[in-house]
Parts: C-alpha cells; sequence; structure tokens
C-alpha cells in the first residue's frame, strides 16, 4: 500500500443487463469529497518513485491545537500480514478490558473502516472535522497526502477517545512512512519479501532496509522475518540499539495441533511465559499473527491478562474470508497478491479441501509480482477467470491470460468483475477470489448488494 493511501472501494459502471451487480459508491468518500479533493493519492496515481518524506507529517503532528498522540503505542510493518497482526492486537486487548484504537489500509467498502476504536468505524462527521483541522495547518512546505492526512486523522481520534492503545499500520516501507513519524512504544515487522520494488529495491535485503526503520532506535522490535531479511533487521536493531525479538526464538508457538474446530497449542512469550491457547476456525498464516500480537500486547500491557484460549477472532475481510456462494458452494475472498501470501492461501485451500482443486477469479494491480502469485496458485487450481481491475491501475486480462495459457491452465477473460464472478460462478467449488485487495473488496460488495 502506498503512503497516498487508496480506496479498494469505487464506483464501477455494471455491463448491460446486470444492473443488480453495481459496485457500490463510498456514501462517506462522496461525503468528504470535497476534503478528500485537495489531499494528493499517490496510491492511486501510483508513481514509480518516492515522493514523499516525513517533514510534513512532522510539522502535521505540530500543529497549534494538535494533541499529543496517545501511548502505549505500536507500528506494524512487513509485507504481508500487517493487518491481520493489527486485527488481533485490537482483538486481544479489546477483550482484555482495554479501550483500543487500529489503524489501517487499505479500505474495502468505506474510508472510515481506516480509523477504528473498539472495533466501531469512525463517525464521518468526525472524520470530516480532524480532516478540516488537518489541512487548516499553517506553514506547511507542500499539501498532505491522503494517507498522511488519514495518519494523523487516527491519531488525533484516539487521543480524543483516550485509547489504551494505539495500532498503527504501516502503509508503504518504514523509512519514510507516515506512520513512522508517530511515536511508538514497540515495532512489530512481520514477514519480508520482493513487493513495491519500483519503490523498496529490487532485493529482499534492499526492501528489509526500507521496513527496519519501524524498528525504532532504543525501542523493542518483534518480528517473523527470516534469512537476509532478518539479518537487515538484527544489524540496525544493533545500530540503533534497539531490542529485537524473533519469532520461533525468543517467543512462539509450540505443540500445535490441529483438529476440526480450529487449532490449540502453548504459546511461550519473551519474559519465559506460557500460555495454552486455542484459535477456533483458524488458517495456518493467522498463527505469526497471533503470536507477534500477543508478544507485543504482554509487553505494552503488562498487567492485563491475555485471553488465549480462546483467543479472540478478530474481523478478518478478505483474509481468507469464507462464505457460502449462492448454490452451496465454498467462496473464499483473500486479498492476497504476493507470492509467498498466494501460497499461503494455496495452502489453505489444500488442507481445508484436500483431493479438490479450486476456480479462480484473479486479477492484478500494476507493478506487482502476479506471474510469481499466479505460479503459486496453479498447484490447487483447476481453472481461472481473469478481469481487469476498476479504481486503480492494473494488469490486462489478455496478458494475464497469456501467461496463464502458456503454463497449460484453463482461462477465460471477463470484461470486468461482475461478469469476472458470473463466470466463477459457472465452474464447481471450492472458488477464490484472490491477486488483489481491490478485486476482493468490490466483489464483497457485489454479494452485498445480491442480499439486499
Amino acid at each position: 500500500m502506498s503512503p497516498g493511501g487508496g480506496a479498494a472501494s469505487v464506483a464501477a459502471s455494471a455491463p448491460p443487463g446486470q444492473g443488480a451487480h453495481r459496485i457500490l459508491l463510498d456514501a462517506a468518500a462522496e461525503r468528504l469529497a470535497p476534503l478528500l479533493s485537495q489531499l494528493v493519492n499517490y496510491e492511486r496515481l501510483r508513481p514509480d518513485r518516492r515522493l514523499w518524506d516525513l517533514a510534513t507529517m512532522r510539522q502535521l503532528l505540530a500543529r497549534p491545537g494538535a494533541p499529543p498522540p496517545p501511548r502505549p503505542a505500536v507500528q506494524v510493518g512487513g509485507s504481508k500480514g500487517k493487518g491481520t497482526t493489527c486485527a488481533f492486537l485490537g482483538a486481544i486487548a479489546t477483550a482484555a478490558g482495554r479501550r483500543v484504537g487500529v489503524y489501517t489500509s487499505p479500505h474495502l467498502e468505506t474510508l472510515l473502516e481506516r480509523i477504528v476504536v473498539d472495533g466501531r468505524n469512525i463517525d464521518v462527521d468526525a472524520l470530516a472535522g480532524l480532516l478540516r483541522h488537518v489541512l487548516g495547518a499553517p506553514g506547511l512546505a507542500r499539501a498532505p497526502t491522503f494517507f498522511e492526512a488519514t495518519t494523523v486523522a487516527a491519531a488525533d481520534w484516539f487521543a480524543a477517545q483516550r485509547v489504551d492503545l494505539a495500532v498503527y499500520e504501516v502503509g508503504l516501507g518504514g523509512r519514510f512512512d507516515a506512520t513512522t513519524a508517530l511515536p511508538v512504544d514497540a515495532s512489530i515487522v512481520t514477514t519480508i519479501e520482493l513487493e513495491h520494488t519500483d519503490v523498496l529495491g529490487d532485493t529482499v535485503e534492499a526492501i528489509a532496509g526500507e521496513k527496519a526503520h519501524v524498528v525504532r532506535g532504543g525501542g523493542t522490535g518483534f518480528t517473523a522475518a527470516t534469512g537476509g531479511a532478518l539479518a537487515v533487521l538484527r544489524r540496525h536493531a544493533e545500530q540503533v540499539r534497539a531490542r529485537l525479538l524473533v519469532l520461533g526464538e525468543d517467543f512462539g508457538m509450540r505443540a500445535v495441533q490441529w483438529g476440526a474446530a480450529g487449532c490449540r497449542g502453548r504459546l511461550w512469550l519473551p519474559a519465559g511465559i506460557e500460555r495454552p491457547f486455542f484459535l477456533p476456525d483458524a488458517s495456518a498464516f493467522e498463527l505469526p499473527a497471533l503470536a507477534l500480537a500477543a508478544a507485543a500486547c504482554a509487553q505494552l500491557l503488562p498487567d492485563t491478562p491475555l485471553p488465549l484460549d480462546p483467543a479472540p477472532r478478530p474481523r478478518l475481510s478478505c483474509r481468507f474470508e469464507v462464505r457460502t456462494d449462492v448454490d452451496g458452494e465454498v467462496l473464499v475472498l483473500d486479498g492476497a497478491h504476493t507470492e509467498q501470501s498466494l501460497r499461503a492461501v494455496a495452502t489453505e485451500l489444500a488442507r481445508r479441501h484436500p483431493g479438490r482443486r479450486a476456480a479462480v477469479l484473479f486479477a492484478s494491480a500494476v507493478g506487482k509480482r502476479w506471474r510469481e502469485g499466479l505460479s503459486a496458485l496453479l498447484p490447487v487450481a483447476d481453472s481461472f477467470v481473469v478481469t481487469e481491475l476498476t479504481g486503480t491501475p492494473g494488469e490486462p486480462a489478455v496478458t494475464l491470460a497469456a501467461h496463464l495459457a502458456a503454463s497449460g491452465a484453463t482461462c477465460e477473460v471477463a470484461a470486468d468483475i461482475a461478469s469476472g464472478l458470473a463466470a466463477l460462478r459457472r465452474r464447481p467449488g471450492p472458488r477464490l477470489v484472490a491477486g488483489s485487495f481491490y478485486l476482493a473488496g468490490q466483489v464483497r460488495q457485489l454479494l452485498r448488494s445480491e442480499q439486499r
């Protein structure tokens, strides 16, 4: 996600005869349009080089009348798993009786989803007032970006709501991300892989060098990174005199057992504490996020008992979101778009549906490593439908189709997302929608419109 932020929820016209399959407008974005039009949205523009820094964020945080950002706070970066980790941080702390603010991106249906306190989206009137205050800041060297403005609005809202814990998800990278201007008490770097290479670098180590700045000087970092990326994080932590705690070395899970109802085992924390955990209806990709969130909560809220048996289930829209389709088939929505995350989706499909091959609806934003992502799905997919995105630059569907055909896969090109969903439904399940949060979010909206 770029520092410009971006909406996964946009308007799109339905094909003739498919009026019921209209992608819904974000009413909040419509109402806030006069304010949002004053902000530069780099995700929509998708620049191939960095055009932002932290100077404007620091000016905004120091503007007259700005409240101090609340503490304790945690910043969550990484290539994949950021949103899931933020969701677990919020769910664990809320279940423990603490007031929690969570700032994430992108959003799926409304930009109000980005700023949440105790599971409730910010009110549109409150966000309008916060954005006006941000836009009215004097002496700025340049206009704030969309992501900068919403980041400051989140910090201001959390302060106004007097949260006990503030959680901020990184938009892009770490070194120059708007959230890095905020004071935090702990940092999390989930995993690191090749993504946003045009801006962050073309090696895992280079990308890790950008994301390492999430770990602050003199602070504590938690990570699930491995290999060369972990080596870069270790060097950075040593240079800034931070404590870096590594999943599998300083905390983690033991005696993990899977059952029909979920996953159970024992969670060991950096302080030497070991607790039983049970995660109902768990997916394998959630376990590192649960461990990272629990370890961070144990440090940030040391006097708060962690509810882990059972662990609270956060709402994870479009992160292996399992639904029952109109004909009773399984339909999975997932915004995964990197090779590693799509491989995790494929593994989870195979675990839940052994011996069955999936039908896939796929689209990709430009600049993504979609070839590698599709290669992760080919072992579990029987057929593909490819289409193009609306609201953000995307790869041409014919390019995706040609690659799949050369790989020996059965593939159909759909003119748009609505017709792509219709084509997917003509295939037996399980059915998977993946490749982009824009795609998964818009399919989710189509499903909602059918229920009206």
